[in-house]
């Protein structure tokens, strides 16, 4: 593709690239152009391949094919590392530092002397609302403050490319806003600029272009009239061959007592007022961007964000409900799983003494070795011996793993949050195939999910959550093809942001 004012040549020409992982192919060929003077959106589902790509454009991770250039010339960030700022959807920083000092990081030169802030530091330090914590340590900032500093760090360097991977995900709306004024005078200043999204509007509203990556290549680019949030939702599932096989519930199911059920559920800040239930062998999604509350929302299910109103797990109410009777599995796999630890016992870590401990409190070595070797072959896990290091296992494996844990604490409620981030396509339908034969042994399960594809697969019923509340549900099985559901739920989170106050 040519751009009409001449500049096709000023920017990151990407051909071929590839990137294997063991059996897993990350990359497929990649051809993309990146121009000086734009902001370039990706959008794709889990797994796709955005992730790997920023890697590779960053020098993180070296390709195994394809070549690409800046400019015309051979582009190496290898050698030349500054040019490239990245911000990663988990901050890569020094808890150990102060704020301050996490800017500096990277720019400390040769000198013996201790490098000092700036005054564009310190002005994209109060643009991003982190100025007066400049002297704090990071470790006793939140994550929203950890990802500000990423950004302002990677703003303030003297960069020709940088680099957003989601961003903007634990930022409130005016910080998001703000960020992305930053964004646009970075591309004005005629530096490349990638934006890796979930959030479809701001895809549209901030991209001049967008690039759809699945299974590992470009499959196409969006732009004038076809940059739309639909349009977005419909390239990320098409051709996805997902079957969807799900049986319309019984009337006598449906009519039975639910075995979970929130009343007048309320957050002092993220939700309020949400009343849901959730029937014996139903799986349930729950769809929302950062900030919309969905995440909080499946975490207070768990017990780990404070919430007023009533809670019922299985006929037991309260607390003691939740602590007896539910089972989270958060988003990043390191929350979950022990890295020091074996495979075998990882997928014990969360059993009690009565199930894994002998007379004086000793551990009962060989029925833990014979409970793991069960479980092993019970969640599909593809490993060696049980006793391998955990971090040797693949993502997906990993990711199977953790979900053994929870479910070793026979749950009556299994809460997940994107329970297939990063996997490949098999460990994938591996996964939903578990999550399926626990709802059907008269469980609930529900799962923050940020991917219509997996709401599609693997969910019976949908809600969205926009601004604190919780739309009414669809059901999964009423819809013939992953793009219908695809669009009906881009249009309720679109009247969602209809129905908000205007400011001011």
């Amino acid at each position: 593709m040519s751009r009409p004012d001449g500049e096709a040549r000023q920017g990151i020409s990407i051909r071929g690239v590839t990137k294997r992982y063991g059996s897993t192919i990350a990359l497929s060929g990649v051809d993309l152009e990146l121009y000086a003077g734009e902001v370039l959106g990706i959008a794709g589902p889990n797994g796709a391949g955005k992730s790997t790509l920023i890697r590779v454009i960053a020098g993180e991770e070296r390709p195994d094919g394809g070549e690409l250039t800046f400019d015309g010339a051979p582009w190496s960030p290898f050698t030349d590392w500054q040019a490239v700022a990245v911000v990663h959807q988990e901050p890569q920083l020094f808890p150990n530092l102060t704020v301050a000092e996490n800017m500096l990081v990277g720019r400390e030169g040769a000198s013996r002397l201790r490098p000092g802030l700036g005054q564009a530091d310190a002005r994209v330090m109060e643009a991003l609302g982190i100025g007066h914590l400049r002297d704090r340590l990071l470790s006793d900032c939140s994550l929203a403050t950890q990802q500000r500093t990423e950004i302002a760090r990677a703003v303030a360097r003297a960069s020709r490319v940088f680099l957003f991977d989601e961003p903007n995900s634990a930022l409130t709306a005016d910080e998001s806003n703000e960020l992305f004024r930053e964004m646009h005078k970075i591309a004005a200043d005629g530096r490349i600029v990638l934006l890796v999204t979930h959030r479809l509007e701001d895809l549209v509203a901030h991209c001049s272009r967008v690039a759809i990556v699945r299974d590992g290549s470009v499959r196409a680019i969006l732009e004038g009239e076809a940059l739309t949030e639909e349009g977005i939702a419909r390239q990320m599932v098409v051709d996805s061959g997902a079957v969807h096989g799900k049986a319309a519930k019984s009337a006598a199911q449906t009519a039975a007592q639910p075995v979970f059920s929130v009343k007048n559920w309320t957050h002092d800040r993220a939700f309020r007022d949400v009343s849901l239930d959730g029937s014996a062998g139903e799986i349930i999604a729950l769809v929302g961007v950062e900030g919309s509350g969905s995440r909080e929302l499946i975490r207070s299910f768990a017990g780990l964000e404070h919430c007023t109103g009533a809670i019922t797990i299985a006929g037991e109410g309260g607390e003691h409900a939740i602590d007896a009777m539910s089972a989270y599995v958060p988003a990043t796999r390191q929350l979950s799983l022990y890295s020091n630890f074996s495979v075998g016992e990882n997928l014990l870590a969360r059993l009690g003494s009565p199930q894994i401990a002998g007379f004086g409190l000793t551990l009962r070595t060989r029925r833990m070795k014979e409970m793991a070797e069960v479980a092993v072959k019970h969640f599909l896990v593809k490993t060696r011996t049980t006793t391998q290091p955990i971090r040797s296992l693949s993502g997906g494996n990993q990711q199977k793993v953790a979900i053994a844990q929870a479910l070793h604490c026979d749950p009556k409620l299994l809460l997940l949050e994107e329970p297939t981030r990063g996997v490949d396509i098999h460990s994938k339908a591996e996964i939903y195939r578990l999550l399926r034969d626990y709802a059907e042994r008269g469980n609930v399960v529900i799962m923050l999910c940020t991917e219509t594809l997996e709401v599609y697969e693997a969910a019976d019923r949908v809600h969205v959550v926009a601004n604190g509340k919780v739309s009414p549900g669809l059901a999964v099985g009423d819809y013939d093809h992953v793009e219908q559901l695809a669009t009906d739920i881009t249009r309720l989170e679109s009247e969602s942001r209809e129905r908000m106050p205007k400011a001011g």
